[in-house]
Parts: structure tokens; C-alpha cells; sequence
């Protein structure tokens, strides 16, 4: 009788399909699933198993519809809030009910809410009243959600209007896989029948086998010595928060302090006090975010404000002539997120006037751009000061290099080139080499002007003030080796585990 050598797993995986037909669904065998996927494939190179791959597409739940099953769909929570109400609400005040996140989601539930003639809106005394009409016998849309949320549903098990619909809401989103079945070959069958007889195949031998003789009727696994080991992830830091502590740890290894800012930033902070005009092109360098509520600031230190308006008016004691304009209080009260992280050195150097004074921060900033591989809407900034007496432009060049050189780069990929910049002069700009992209720019720097330490206290002929902001993302990807800047926030598992860097 012909005799065939498994493994004690393998013969579990098949007395577990010998009372089954036809094909059977890996998720349908009572074994671990990676188990049963790795046996099977053992089973089919021995012509035991066919492995069969049926490509499906199915529907999952996105953020939004996961927040939707949960606290139920807009329209959903707004019928809930008028029953609550007595079928009506002020449309102003539906914010307050802390039922939606944003003045988005409202408008959706009143435009969903309207679509299904479950509310009107009517003017009442100079307000708009959101009115009850009838609440809703059924909502299609949030049974589908409830399927999805509980089990795999295929595209073709829903309708497609409501499919189309909940796509088109953001509420969901198709994803292809691949499910996994089994087929008993003849070859199986027969050993199945017991026509061919199972030989047990050990990958060890134990006390017990020897004691027992049982080694005897066993046959021991082969073993490929060429054969590749499994990949082992380990736990390790995301590189680009890895690089940014890394930068942290050499600047305050070199004596600097952290200082911290908050993201929303007044104009007079993030321009005003750089000496950056509201009304030249120069401000334009710094396209900003410009909040809608609130809108403005309290600034409450009204000499340090004063101050400034006559710097930007007429220079005042800094010997310039200013910008010659009608500086505006409103303008420089408006609330934007912030677009530099310089407004953080100016808030620190007003409140600290102790030398020498070394300072940095790491942390987010905001402009309007294009997203590209080299450009970002959000992205960080590392933004530092040393202020002291007698510091000159060969001090920055000289710090510059130092910090370039910490980070890994050599001498002859720095380059240096002048440039301007509002609220410094001299000004330059720094460039490193990329094996891929070349040259790029990581940095802008500079002496801070009179009209920047004046308003602040600090007297410009005695004292220095070196200012240097970095655009960390664009440094991290020439030291990391990185052409997209958009792979530095990457969530693909793949990239992150075989990502090795430069």
C-alpha cells in the first residue's frame, strides 16, 4: 500500500474537512486561520488540497461611517434634538447642542433632513426656527451602516442607489479581497478512505518518542538549510519622529533651551513684530489660514503694541524710516494659524531679556499650498535664536554648518547663497545636496534688524540676535533618503517596516 508523510497539523486539517464537500472556505475550519492557510498550502504541494482564491470586493465602514453607526447619521441626531426641543430649534443654536462637530455636519443633516421631508426651516421674529415635520419611519441608509459595521458585506449584496449614496456621503468605501477556500484533490479522498496509508511526520524527537518506539514508525521533516527565515518586525520608533528627537537632542545638546507657542497666533505676533507691513507684497512671502471664529486677539501689553506701530510707521528710535503706511490695530489683532515658528522667539524674546539667550522649537505651522513631493500644508518648522553681545554673520554661517554636519551631512554638501527676509539683515539661505533631487532648501536665516529688537528692548548695536528657521521636513528627507515629503507621515505598514533610510 502506498504510503504519504504528513505532519500531525496537516492530518488535523484533514479530519477536519472529511465530513465537508465541495469547497470549503478557510474562515469555515475550525483551526487558527494563519494555521490553516500555511497547512493548506503544505497540503497543496503535496497534491493533497487544491488552494482556491475567489477575488471579492466588499464594503467598509469609513471614520465617518463608524462615527455614524455610533452616534447615529446627522439627519438621525438632529431629528432626536427637535423631539427633545418640542420640534423646534433656532438654526443658531443647533451648534450648541454638542450633537455635531462641525457647522459641515449640520448643514448636512438639514440638507439630508430636508431631501426625506422630515423638517422645514421657517423665519420667526428675524431668526430661522429648524421645524419638525414628522420623524422617520425607517433610514435605509443607517440599516445598511449596520450591516457593514456587523459583518462582511459584499458590494453586490446592496443596493446600488443606497451604495452610491453612501459613497458619495464619505460613509463608506469598497475594498478588494481575497477569500481563501479548499478542495479535496482524488489524491486526497483516497488517503481520506484510508487507500493510502499516513506515515507521521515529526520535526523533533521528544523523550516520549524514544521511550516509546514510536520514532520508529515516524518519519522526521526534512529541513531546507537554504531556506529564508519568516521576517520579524521589532517595535521601533517612526523615522521621522525618530529624526525630530534626534535634532532636539543635538540642540540642546549645544546648549539650547525648547520654547513652545500656541498654533492659533494673533497677526501681531506672527508679522507685526518681525516687521513684516500689512499692506506690502513682502507679507505675501507667509500665505496664511485666517480663522473664522474667533477672529481676533487680546493683546494686552499695549506699550509693547505701540511700540510697533511706530516702528512700522516711521522707524521710530531704530534709525529707519519705517514702512510709511497707516499701520492698522485690527489687522494685527486677526487671528491665523501661525504660518512660522518664528512668532515663537518673538514672544519668548519679549518676556526674556537675560543674555546670552538660546533658544529653539520644533512644531507644527500652516500655509496655504500645493501639495506636492516637496511641499506640505502642514508640516514642521525648527526655529532657533542665540542673542547675545558681539554676535556677527560669520557666528551663523559658523552654527549653521555645525548643526548640518551634526545631522550627517559633510562639508561639501552645505551650501550657503544670500537671500531676504522681513525681519533679517544680513539674510541667508541653506542648501543641502540630495542623492536623488540635489540641491534643495532646508533653511532660511539671518541677523534679526533693529525694528525686530527694538520694540522687544533689546538694543541691536550692542547686542546680536542669530535667527534661523528650518524646514525640518525637507532636512529629514535629504538625511533619510526620502524623495516624497509625503512618505514622512506614511501610514502604510509595508513602507514603515521595510524602511531603512540613508
Amino acid at each position: 500500500m502506498r504510503s504519504i508523510s504528513l505532519s500531525e497539523g496537516e492530518i488535523r486539517l484533514l479530519e477536519l474537512l472529511a465530513p465537508k464537500e465541495g469547497v470549503v472556505k478557510i474562515n469555515e475550519i475550525s483551526m487558527e486561520k494563519s494555521s490553516a492557510i500555511a497547512l493548506a498550502h503544505l497540503l497543496a504541494q503535496k497534491g493533497i488540497l487544491e488552494v482556491i482564491k475567489r477575488p471579492e470586493i466588499v464594503v467598509k465602514l469609513t471614520e465617518r461611517g463608524i462615527r455614524c453607526v455610533t452616534l447615529g447619521l446627522p439627519e438621525e441626531r438632529l431629528v432626536k434634538a427637535l423631539e427633545k426641543r418640542g420640534g423646534k430649534i433656532p438654526l443658531k443654536e443647533l451648534f450648541k447642542t454638542g450633537l455635531f462637530e462641525s457647522n459641515m455636519e449640520i448643514n448636512v443633516a438639514i440638507g439630508e433632513a430636508r431631501k426625506l421631508g422630515l423638517i422645514e426651516l421657517r423665519k420667526s421674529d428675524g431668526e430661522t426656527l429648524v421645524n419638525l415635520i414628522k420623524p422617520p419611519e425607517k433610514l435605509p441608509l443607517k440599516e445598511v451602516l449596520t450591516r457593514v459595521h456587523r459583518s462582511k458585506v459584499r458590494v453586490d449584496e446592496v443596493d446600488p442607489k443606497t451604495l452610491s449614496l453612501l459613497k458619495k456621503r464619505g460613509l463608506v468605501k469598497e475594498e478588494k479581497h481575497v477569500e481563501l477556500g479548499v478542495k479535496l484533490t482524488d489524491l486526497g479522498r483516497r488517503i481520506l478512505a484510508g487507500e493510502v496509508k499516513i506515515k507521521r511526520e515529526i520535526s523533533a524527537l521528544t523523550k516520549e518518542l524514544i521511550e516509546s518506539g514510536m520514532w520508529k514508525e515516524a518519519t522526521l521533516k526534512r529541513y531546507d538549510i537554504k531556506a529564508k527565515p519568516p521576517k520579524v518586525y521589532p517595535g521601533k520608533l517612526q523615522m521621522y519622529a525618530e529624526f525630530l528627537d534626534e535634532v532636539r537632542e543635538i540642540l540642546i545638546g549645544l546648549g539650547f533651551e525648547e520654547v513652545k507657542g500656541p498654533f492659533v497666533e494673533a497677526e501681531f505676533w506672527n508679522f507685526d513684530a518681525l516687521f513684516q507691513p500689512q499692506d506690502h507684497p513682502a507679507r505675501e512671502i507667509h500665505s496664511s489660514y485666517i480663522l473664522e471664529y474667533p477672529k481676533e486677539a487680546n493683546l494686552r501689553d499695549l506699550e509693547l503694541v505701540e511700540r510697533v506701530r511706530r516702528v512700522h510707521e516711521d522707524g521710530w528710535i531704530t534709525g529707519s524710516t519705517g514702512w510709511g503706511y497707516k499701520w492698522s490695530f485690527d489687522i494685527a489683532r486677526r487671528l491665523v494659524l501661525r504660518t512660522q515658528t518664528t512668532a515663537v522667539s518673538a514672544r519668548t524674546i519679549a518676556s526674556r531679556k537675560e543674555l546670552p539667550l538660546k533658544i529653539f522649537s520644533i512644531d507644527h505651522v500652516f500655509r496655504p499650498d500645493v501639495l506636492d513631493r516637496t511641499h506640505s500644508m502642514d508640516f514642521h518648522q525648527c526655529e532657533g535664536v542665540v542673542m547675545d553681545r558681539g554676535l556677527n554673520v560669520k557666528h551663523l554661517l559658523g552654527f549653521l554648518a555645525t548643526l548640518a554636519m551634526e545631522l550627517g551631512f559633510k562639508r561639501d554638501e552645505i551650501r550657503f547663497k544670500p537671500d531676504y527676509f522681513p525681519f533679517t539683515e544680513p539674510s541667508v539661505e541653506t542648501l543641502v545636496k540630495h542623492e536623488r533631487l540635489g540641491w534643495i532648501e532646508v533653511l532660511g536665516a539671518g541677523l534679526f534688524r533693529p525694528e525686530v529688537l527694538a520694540p522687544l528692548g533689546i538694543d541691536s548695536k550692542e547686542v546680536g540676535a542669530l535667527a534661523w528657521g528650518i524646514g525640518i521636513g525637507r532636512l529629514a528627507m535629504a538625511r533619510l533618503g526620502i524623495e516624497d515629503i509625503r512618505d514622512l507621515h506614511s501610514r502604510d505598514l509595508t513602507f514603515l517596516r521595510e524602511f531603512g533610510g540613508r
